[in-house]
């Protein structure tokens, strides 16, 4: 009877695997996929482990509902420690997902508008590091009086192949 526990489990997890899927679809749909995971490789990495703990309960209850032995094991997994090991990887997902904010939804529509706005922050991260890199420049440049600035002038460097 305690391994019948393992079905909100399930249900759960498998829903928090389609929001996932919708979510790196709807990336791929609007043509961003190689952007977001090259400027976002945690959040990439971090999608990842979660599908990986959200699809390890569906094992456990496999192994334990089947009756299927693991290896170096004299007897069946336990119920209850099949059901301990699926609550800790659905907690272990939903923790690693605790910074996710709005870019998972039930439907499309709040899917796409999620991975939308996870394009548009990644963007005005970038323009805000730019913005930063380029006041930092002009501030050193202003401090240590350089005259041409950090340009190299053309006429005065000859350059060979």
């Amino acid at each position: 009877m305690i391994s019948f526990i393992q079905l909100p489990i399930l249900a759960v997890c498998f829903f928090l695997l389609l929001a996932m899927r919708r979510f790196w679809i709807c990336i791929d749909k609007m043509g961003f996929l190689r952007e977001v995971g090259r400027r976002a490789p945690a959040l990439v990495h971090t999608d990842i482990l979660v599908a990986s703990l959200a699809f390890l309960p569906f094992v456990i209850a496999a192994v334990d509902w089947f009756g299927i032995p693991l290896p170096y094991q004299e007897g069946l997994v336990s119920p209850v420690l099949a059901a301990f090991l699926s609550v800790g990887c659905l907690g272990g997902a939903v923790l690693a997902l605790r910074d996710s904010g709005n870019r998972f939804a039930g439907h499309w529509a709040g899917t796409r508008e999620g991975a939308l706005r996870t394009v548009a922050a990644l963007r005005i991260i970038d323009a805000a590091e730019l913005a930063y890199a380029l006041e930092f420049a002009r501030r050193h440049e202003a401090r240590h009086g350089s005259k041409r600035g950090v340009a190299i002038d053309v006429e005065e460097r000859e350059v060979r192949k």
